[in-house]
């Protein structure tokens, strides 16, 4: 992968300036220093892993310093230790976080705070992310560490984060990061692109206020999300229809049309609905999804060179004027626009929704946690095709070289403690700290396979395969698992462990293992336009407008419950229209723009 060389040299001057003013946290920990580099420690390790420091180690790994203790893994790194610092972080994602009932002294919680003394404790909401953020920017009321969305470009989470940045809300972490070795490389191209990097992470004066997080430290590492459509068992079977061989939307609508007239009932002998979605009509769009292009951004290159924003096309409107025949004809399910996920799985777990779409491991858990997948087998969903892209080719998961957008941890400048948040995500994401929040412990509930790799033990693997949510609970409630979820930063988990998760290698649903053959990442390298966009001038108040997708909800959401297709249309040609129109026509302004920069670099990519 891809190198950049991310390292800062930091002074002594703004390291007390830095630390000074996000406070000094409890218990006097001092906070000049956070976890030294493994290959500066490995010289002064024992055999068994224990600091060597003068000559004074101690069986337990920990070490005596100038400026306190340290502990040092297996591994050799060193870690600050403070005296039982504790953090609250937010995890900003609607649909709420489970934790362990007990966040405190749970097993996991507790073998971390012996190492390094800090302990972190989550909160989720269920509320809209950026009226959240809004919220509590608003408010005053932060917690020491916040994970939350950060798509980049126009997305409303980014721009209510970059602002409270900008306005001296948040932490400069740019100077601190490199001291803590296994988080620092989050910053580097490959494991991020170098359009988020330029565009959305570095701020004025060279200031990053956002660690990105869930980005993959290389390719055998990127998460396979598994979006799709998926079909009842019986369905296919029923009407005599190869699900494989549906390769296009319209292949799709006469599939569903077919179903819906057939008069299928769900577990509960229930009459059924065609296709849902999870909350807020999660996402729908997979129906649509041979409409398509194979491509990274919502540009094109026109056959005159002149750029084009896909939401001005036609066939952004026969795309969803397909979405309005859906509902229209009673395939797609009204209420799917505004559901709650909890609702959008009891349809699918009850067998009484017939297609359902998003990602694969969601429509899979939902039937195991009714019991649906084990009691009526028949009934298990299936992927259906995967769909085509409009040119035919099959679809995957296409990545950029390095995420352009993903969820990020900030630390406001409330933060309490940031040496000691840092020194905690530092150890978290080093292959001990990974291992002990994902496995837990050796011997207890996992041993080392021949390879050197944990698994989870027999008995739980063969349980978590028979019930998944069951073993997580129980896990959870000692800690194990769910700390990693919204934490890891450059992910190693296939270079430590040979896997990318507990269970995956041994119980992992293996229809799910199949499905996330057919949809592989792929990387399309290069630089993506919309990169160049933030160059406009004016361009934050015209994307405010433009690049709303709210407003864009409120229109084509409308259409979906037209009743002609002629007003359907009407409605979508007149949120076009509207972006056109707007501000004095400023929309073909930075569409000459697009185009005249179109041909400043030669590794564009649309």
């Amino acid at each position: 992968m891809k190198k950049k060389a991310m390292a800062l040299l930091m002074s002594a001057a703004m390291v007390a300036s830095v630390l000074t003013g996000c406070g000094s946290g409890d218990s006097g920990s001092s906070q000049s220093s956070g976890s030294q580099g493994g290959q500066e420690s490995s010289e002064a390790t024992s055999d068994d892993g224990a600091a060597a420091d003068d000559g004074a180690a101690a069986d337990d790994g920990q070490a005596a310093a100038d400026d306190g203790e340290y502990y040092t893994d297996e591994d050799g790194n060193k870690y600050k230790k403070f005296d039982d610092v504790q953090l609250k972080m937010l995890i900003c994602w609607n649909g709420g976080f489970k934790t362990a009932s007990d966040q405190y002294n749970n097993d996991v919680a507790t073998a971390i705070r012996e190492k390094i003394g800090v302990t972190v404790e989550f909160e989720g909401i269920n509320m809209s992310e950026t009226e959240k953020l809004n919220q509590m920017f608003a408010t005053g009321d932060m917690p020491d560490m916040v994970n939350a969305p950060y798509w980049g470009g126009s997305a409303g989470e980014t721009g209510v984060i970059k602002k409270g940045g900008n306005e001296g809300r948040l932490i400069d972490i740019s100077g601190l990061v490199p001291n803590y070795p296994n988080i620092a490389d989050a910053y580097e191209i490959g494991v991020i692109s170098t359009k988020y990097l330029e565009n959305d992470i570095e701020q004025e004066g060279g200031a990053r206020y956002v660690l990105p997080t869930e980005v993959a430290g290389d390719v055998e590492d990127i998460a396979l999300w598994a979006y799709g459509v998926f079909v009842r068992g019986d369905v296919p079977e029923a009407l005599g229809i190869d699900e494989k061989s549906i390769k296009t939307s319209e292949d799709l609508l006469d599939f569903m049309e077919k179903a819906r007239d057939y008069g299928f009932k769900d577990v509960n002998g229930n009459d059924c609905i065609v296709a849902t979605t999870y909350h807020n009509g999660w996402s729908y769009q997979d129906y649509g999804a041979s409409f398509d292009q194979k491509k990274l951004t919502s540009y094109s290159l026109g056959e005159d060179g002149k750029v084009v924003y896909d939401k001005l096309t036609e066939n952004y409107v026969n795309k969803q004027l397909f979405f309005w025949k859906l509902v229209h004809d009673g395939i797609l399910d009204k209420e799917c626009f505004t559901q709650t996920d909890d609702r959008g799985k009891e349809k699918v777990g009850n067998g009484t929704a017939l297609f359902s779409c998003a990602q694969y491991g969601v429509t899979i858990d939902a039937t195991k946690q009714t019991g649906l997948y084990d009691e009526h087998p028949e009934m298990r969903y299936i992927p259906v095709g995967p769909l085509n892209y409009q040119d035919g080719s099959a679809l995957v998961q296409l990545e950029s070289e390095g995420r352009s957008g993903s969820p990020v941890i900030f630390f406001p400048t409330t933060c309490s403690n940031i040496d000691a948040a840092l020194t905690w995500l530092d150890y978290v994401n080093s292959k001990e700290g990974s291992k002990l929040i994902n496995y837990g412990f050796e011997g207890d509930t996992y041993e080392m396979n021949d390879q050197g790799q944990p698994r989870m033990t027999a008995e739980l693997t063969e349980r978590y395969a028979a019930n998944q949510e069951q073993v997580n609970e129980e896990l959870r409630e000692r800690g194990i698992k769910y700390m990693a979820g919204r934490t890891y930063v450059a992910k190693k988990y296939m270079q430590w462990f040979g896997e990318t998760g507990p269970f995956e290698a041994d119980a992992l649903d293996p229809y799910l293992v199949e499905y996330r053959k057919q949809r592989p990442a792929e990387i399309m390298p290069g630089y993506a336009i919309d990169a160049l966009a933030p160059g406009f001038e004016g361009y934050e108040e015209f994307s405010q407008w433009a690049f709303d997708s709210e407003k864009e909800n409120e229109y084509v959401q409308r259409a979906f419950f037209a009743d002609t297709e002629e007003e359907a249309r009407s409605i979508i040609e007149d949120y076009q229209e509207y972006l056109r129109t707007n501000d004095g026509g400023k929309m073909q302004e930075f569409l000459d723009y697009m185009t005249s920069v179109s041909t400043s670099r030669d590794d564009i990519v649309y």
